[in-house]
């Protein structure tokens, strides 16, 4: 069931991606990999890099690869996009609860929200049912797709052994 609900969340991620429409980058560059204490360093391909951004909004090395994204017109850079706008955006480091007004959106939206959820995820959703530039039809799909990103995060650092997500899933943006 979990593999299922894995598979589900992958295929959704690459289908919610809007496209960039840029002309100009035709093949996309080769973004370094900070190297780990006592390794050499080592440059992995962007689309190695775009399949790591794409699940789980590692800080030190999405950051680059989100604005790399955001100017690549290929089909390996949409889900990347996806994964910035829809999820890593919104984690911007606080650790917030959520408030009585917020927990009142998602009863009154029918949305249900993971007992589980790390306070960094916690504050993304947060930032996600109070932001103004989202209108009263695009919110709760927002919010949707965040939890869903959230729970696809947990997922690929459950498989992959990323550093603690309920302690390291925080960006600055683009």
């Amino acid at each position: 069931m979990l593999r299922q609900a894995f598979l589900g969340i992958l295929i959704s991620s690459l289908i919610v991606a809007p496209s960039a429409g840029s002309e100009e980058f035709k093949k996309p560059e080769q973004l370094p990999v900070p190297s780990q204490k006592g390794a050499s360093r080592i440059d992995q391909s962007i689309d190695d890099l775009y399949i790591l951004c794409s699940f789980y909004p590692k800080p030190g090395t999405c950051e680059s690869v989100y604005r790399q994204a955001m100017k690549d017109n290929s089909i390996a850079a949409q889900a990347v996009r996806a994964e910035f706008m829809n999820y890593a955006r919104y984690l911007t480091g606080g650790t917030a609860t959520l408030s009585e007004s917020d927990r009142q959106y998602l009863k009154d939206n029918n949305i249900a929200v993971p007992r589980d959820l790390s306070p960094a995820n916690q504050a993304g959703l947060h930032n996600v049912i109070n932001d103004g530039a989202l209108s009263a039809d695009e919110k709760p799909m927002m919010v949707n797709s965040f939890l869903s990103r959230a729970v696809q995060a947990e997922l690929y650092c459950g498989f992959n052994k990323c550093d603690d997500p309920r302690e390291q899933m925080t960006t600055t943006g683009t």
